[in-house]
């Protein structure tokens, strides 16, 4: 199990608007969007602490609608054992950026300040999908120096696979050295925080992101899906 800290995540301008959409708070113009986020990107700077832990895991069988590892971890859902069914070991990882960002977005929303609550809860969210990306870069490479292929990374929520297998990244992953809880809904505390689950193999086939979204189900709402 391996705990990574030393992390620049090169958030840029555009980027960060990406996530943020276009006029989010329906009060600003472009030009006084992007004029605000250098301020709140010099912020956003000093208040994350990007961190993620991940290990990898044998995979031991493949059921109709489950993934069992090792010690008999198994994750549920019938997409996830199809897309895995490839698979020799899975990666899994627990990502954040802490939460002092949502803490000042809190205050912002106290103080009346919605614009720059919006605007910095969107740099946020471009910060953890940052990371997350590190993360998977990382476990790919790790596959390829083995001569393996990865898939694309899967969180529970995502497809059919529930929300509750939250529980079994915490048993495995050491998800107390970044200070992450799981709340009565099973989602993580700090919020800016995701789970990833990544299918290594020999014959292991990277799965493209858009057919991940096709199977996703908030890919109407999402901003970020790949059409």
């Amino acid at each position: 199990m391996e705990l990574r800290t030393d992390l620049d995540l090169k958030l840029d301008m555009d980027l960060v608007l990406w996530c943020q959409g276009d006029d989010p708070s329906g009060r600003i113009q472009r030009g006084e969007q992007v004029e605000l986020n250098g301020e709140l990107l010099a912020q956003a700077r000093q208040l994350i602490q990007p961190a993620f832990v991940y290990d990898v895991f044998p995979l031991v069988e493949v059921q109709d609608d489950a993934v069992v590892l090792d010690g008999q971890a198994r994750f549920h859902g019938h997409l996830l054992a199809d897309r895995f069914v490839l698979a020799e070991e899975v990666a899994l990882a627990l990502c954040t950026i802490g939460g002092g960002l949502e803490e000042q977005v809190s205050v912002y929303r106290t103080q009346g300040e919605e614009t720059r609550a919006i605007l910095l809860d969107g740099i946020g969210t471009a910060a953890v999908g940052r990371l997350a990306e590190i993360a998977h870069d990382l476990i790919r490479a790790e596959a390829a120096g083995r001569g393996w292929k990865a898939s694309a990374a899967f969180q529970p929520g995502q497809i059919d696979w529930p929300l509750e297998d939250h529980g079994v990244f915490f048993h495995l992953l050491m998800a107390e050295t970044l200070g992450l809880t799981l709340g009565s809904n099973h989602l993580m505390v700090p919020s800016k925080s995701v789970s990833l689950a990544v299918g290594l193999g020999e014959e292991m086939l990277p799965l493209a992101m858009e057919r991940a979204c096709k199977h996703c189900a908030v890919r109407n709402e999402c901003r970020f899906r790949r059409d």
